[in-house]
Order: C-alpha cells, then structure tokens, then sequence
C-alpha cells in the first residue's frame, strides 16, 4: 500500500471531523458544556488513536478534572435528556414566588411605608422628623414615565403563598399559577378549572440534553443510566433531541455517527 493510500481514511477521518465540528458550533441547542462534550466525544471517534471500544475513555481523558472529579461522569449525566420545568414551577417562598397573578381591580398606586419611629402625625414621632425636601427629577422633553408592571399587566402582583400547576395539553410542559393570600378562593378555581386537563395531558415532551443521541450512534441509554440519577428514565419520545415533536420548528433528520461506548 502506498503513503497516499494510508493517508486517504485519515484525510476522511479529518474531513468529518471538520463538518460535525462545524455543525456543533452551530447548534443553538448546545450550551457551552455541552459543546465542550460533544467536541471531546468528535475528537474521539475521529482523531484519537484509541480502539473504537475506548473512545468514551479517550474522550473523558481529554475533559480532564474538576474538583478531583472526572467531567465527563458530570457532563454526560447533564446531558441525559428530560424535562425541566420552569424555574417558576419550583417551591418557592413568598418573597422569592412570582407575583400574584389574580386579576387587579384597580389602578396600583405607590405608597411609601411610614417609620417606624413615626405616629399618626409627624409631631407624635418618638424622634423629631424633618420633612425632606420634594426631589428634582431632570428629564427630556416629550418623557412618559413608565408603567408599572402591575398595571401594565392587570395583576395584583402581592407575594405569593399559594401554587397551581396547568399541564400544557399538546406537550405536557408546566405552566405555573401563583396567587396571594388574599386571592385564595382564586386559585383554588383555577386548580378546579385545570383538574381534567392535568389528568389528560401527555407525558411532557423532554427539553433538556439528548445532544450526544443527536450527533452519535452508540447505546446511549446505557450510558446515560450509569451517569445519570437514579431516578432517570429514558422518555418514551426517544433518547436524541432531534426526535423530539416540536411543532413550530420541526429539525431536519440527519445521518448519526457510529461510536462504540466504553
């Protein structure tokens, strides 16, 4: 065999490396983590000298450490695709919830809040206050000053103590309600009003990880299961996010490349 004839599968080697590379800069999808895996898995499958059984193993020798703890364990089990619900969704205390969302019934109108040192009237204060100057505000002519959101969006906007999830019927994804103290009958109406559409939604359809199933043919969910929680199970949409329904953008399908996991 010829120089040039042991030269020609890695020219192609590097040839396919240089257009999954490309693809991957340009996948909206992927977040820099996960960027950084799936150039180290390329690197890998395309350039490492490693047999075909080994490439994970190269790949993860070349994610290095963090903390004393192998990256790769850390970024695949992050790339093990799943739902994530909104962060509104959470359990979260009145200070940090979103703002009641009952409708307003009248205009909001700021309201300073008295001192604590101060009575009824500014002579009844415990100690003497002395009322401060009106503030000077410069601005441009023609300037219309902002509304505020509660205004803006007719919602009542308080701290929020009561929680009612509604299950999108198409995909399954998590809408979260947030209501007030005072807007409790409210809130019970809505979790009445979502009851029979929670129970008949479809399991949510993932939004997070199956980057790697995208780009790589392996037995992934071998992988992800001995990487990933064990609570994780894969969804019944399919590992790869490329299958995943998305009906206002559906992806073009694409040819996978073979891996052989370690």
């Amino acid at each position: 065999m010829s120089t040039a004839e042991a030269e020609a599968p890695r020219l192609d080697r590097a040839e396919a490396y240089a257009k999954v590379v490309h693809r991957i800069y340009h996948d909206r999808r992927a977040a820099p983590p996960a960027r950084e895996l799936l150039l180290a898995v390329a690197y890998a499958v395309f350039l490492s000298p490693a047999e075909p059984e080994r490439r994970l193993t190269a790949a993860a020798r070349v994610l290095g450490k963090k903390a004393g703890l192998p990256r790769f364990d850390t970024l695949v089990a992050a790339d093990a695709p799943r739902y994530q619900p909104p962060r509104e969704a959470g359990d979260w205390s009145p200070g940090q919830a979103p703002g009641c969302q009952a409708p307003r019934l009248r205009e909001y109108v700021y309201r300073p809040r008295r001192s604590a040192t101060s009575g009824e009237k500014a002579e009844d204060a415990v100690v003497p206050l002395r009322r401060p100057p009106a503030p000077v505000v410069h601005v441009p002519a023609g300037y219309v000053p902002p509304v505020d959101y509660r205004n803006a969006r007719g919602i009542c906007g308080a701290n929020s103590h009561h929680k009612v999830l509604e299950h999108d019927p198409h995909t399954g994804w998590v809408i979260p309600h947030w209501f007030c103290k005072r807007h409790v009958e409210h809130a019970e109406r809505v979790a009445a009003q979502v009851a029979e559409q929670n129970a008949a939604a479809p399991e949510p359809i993932p939004n997070t990880g199956g980057l790697l199933a995208s780009y790589f043919k392996a037995p992934w969910e071998k992988v992800y299961r001995r990487y990933a929680p064990k609570t994780w199970s894969p969804p019944s949409y399919g590992l790869a996010a490329d299958d995943w329904p998305d009906p206002g953008d559906p992806p073009p399908l694409r040819s996978r490349l073979r891996l052989v996991a370690r």
